[in-house]
């Protein structure tokens, strides 16, 4: 368990580490960029090295437990480092990381699968504190394999809260349904400029109209960049001014009344 940079998340916990890649948004994996600088995978993050990447830590089940929680009750980004419904990993480690977001209803605990299918299809029970999220980064007739078929996959979840991870969005993803969703987060890619491939703020502003339509909160990351966190802010076009403006637009779904409970119990007590 540790603090995070991550400006949607206030801790990470890694129960899992190392992944392979499923989508085009994979290419420029941050997360595998670090772990093989830092040394911890010496491979590429490919699926024929899945079985040496992605390690099952059981020790680090119980972090939670013991941890202090600096921040207080907040948001959690599980498997920051990986994805936790990864083939590689056995259906009851996935159990196990869930009965642990369970223990801890003051938290909310955000979840990020690029396997949104096998998410909706294991017998997991999702409890209201647990956003389940998926990424989509393409879309249809694009120059990279379309990944929106996720979204339908995700749909399928039996969670409170679900969301789309737009990140990176590395082309326009087109007119989708977002009904089903009650967060959607947008962000360009964040690497090299010879290796980045730039977001135009049209794509995001046309995925915030379409939140906006289908009542789903709208949370825009940041902008194409050499560093995370870049640009924080997006082009948005006031139809009163008929001007193009920027806006940092940065919002959450409810809380579930029991976390809200849980949460004001726990500063009571700190």
């Amino acid at each position: 368990m540790q603090t995070t940079n991550i400006s949607w998340a206030d801790y990470s916990w890694n129960p899992i580490t190392g992944c392979s890649h499923a989508g085009p948004e994979c290419l420029n994996c941050y997360a595998e960029t670090f772990s093989r600088r830092m040394g911890r995978t010496d491979q590429p993050w490919t699926q024929a090295n899945a079985e040496t990447n992605v390690t099952v830590h059981e020790d680090r089940l119980e972090e939670p437990l013991d941890y202090h929680w600096p921040k207080g009750p907040g948001r959690v980004f599980v498997c920051s480092m990986a994805d936790l419904f990864h083939e590689q990993v056995p259906t009851e480690f996935i159990r196990q990381v869930v009965a642990i977001t369970r223990a801890f209803p003051e938290h909310v605990w955000i979840l990020l699968t690029k396997r949104p299918g096998r998410a909706a299809r294991i017998d997991v029970d999702y409890p209201d504190n647990v956003w389940l999220g998926t990424s989509v980064g393409s879309g249809p007739g694009g120059e990279y394999p379309d990944t929106t078929h996720r979204l339908g996959q995700l749909a399928a979840a039996e969670a409170s809260t679900r969301w789309v991870s737009f990140e990176p969005l590395i082309e326009p993803i087109g007119d989708v349904d977002l009904t089903p969703f009650d967060w959607v987060v947008v962000g360009g890619e964040s690497a090299p400029e010879e290796e980045r491939r730039e977001m135009d703020h049209a794509w995001a502003t046309d995925l915030l109209e379409q939140a906006r339509r289908d009542g789903a909160a709208f949370y825009f990351k940041q902008s194409s960049g050499a560093n995370p966190e870049t640009g924080t802010r997006l082009s948005v076009h006031n139809e009163e001014r008929g001007i193009y403006e920027q806006r940092r637009i940065r919002e959450f779904p409810e809380l579930p009344t029991v976390t809200k409970q849980a949460r004001g119990e726990a500063m009571a007590d700190a």
